[in-house]
């Protein structure tokens, strides 16, 4: 009984080695499956923080971006806002250009067709009718002044009122409609009227 218990133990013995060397290698394939996943969850773990920090790279970069649009933008309609400015003061100055224009080309064309020995006291301009009232040393430079105007291109309905005696020559009225000439054109010069010679003191008037 002895041997035989011995023997069984013997039999008995040997069969726990292998399950001692199984049982090492399955953890050790545990272990390096865990070191593996520690791994790849670290590696994923770098990744992410790396796409991460690139991101936020990105979106500052973008925001600066964003900022720097917006001083641009600010700059834009700072000008804008100053052209239109501009544009306005232009418009204005343009519009008393225009209204000056008038009598200035009026006076301009009064003066080349008054002849000598004659001189203007009175001019009034209204929706372009002309009234003048003057003094003559005698009734010929009243003819000339008259005749001049009406040969001009830039008066009509030319149309002398009372002339009469005064001291120390003779006075007059007369009344016209002034056209100014085109905003584009030249200013046209004296015409042969302007330029004719006047007659001495002693001529008779026309009629």
């Amino acid at each position: 009984m002895i041997r035989v218990n011995l023997l069984e133990r013997k039999q008995k013995e040997p069969s726990k080695l292998p399950s001692l060397n199984l049982g090492g290698s399955t953890g050790l394939i545990a272990a390096a499956l865990v070191l593996a996943s520690l791994g790849w969850i670290g590696w994923r773990y770098a990744d992410n923080k790396s796409q991460i920090g690139e991101l936020k790279t990105r979106i500052a970069d973008a925001d600066k971006q964003i900022e720097n649009l917006k001083k641009v933008l600010k700059q834009v309609d700072e000008f804008q806002a100053k052209k239109k400015a501009l544009e306005t003061k232009v418009e204005v100055i343009s519009g008393l250009k225009r209204q000056q224009r008038v009598p200035v080309h009026l006076l301009d064309q009064i003066s080349r067709q008054i002849p000598d020995y004659l001189w203007l006291e009175v001019m009034e301009e209204k929706e372009s009718g002309v009234s003048l009232k003057g003094r003559a040393t005698n009734y010929n430079a009243v003819s000339n002044f008259y005749n001049n105007l009406k040969d001009s291109p830039f008066f009509s309905e030319v149309t002398l009122g009372n002339t009469q005696r005064a001291p120390q020559g003779v006075s007059f009225a007369l009344s016209c409609r002034f056209t100014p000439p085109p905003e584009e054109g030249v200013q046209p010069t004296a015409g042969p009227a302007a330029e004719t010679a006047s007659p001495s003191p002693d001529a008779a008037p026309r009629s």
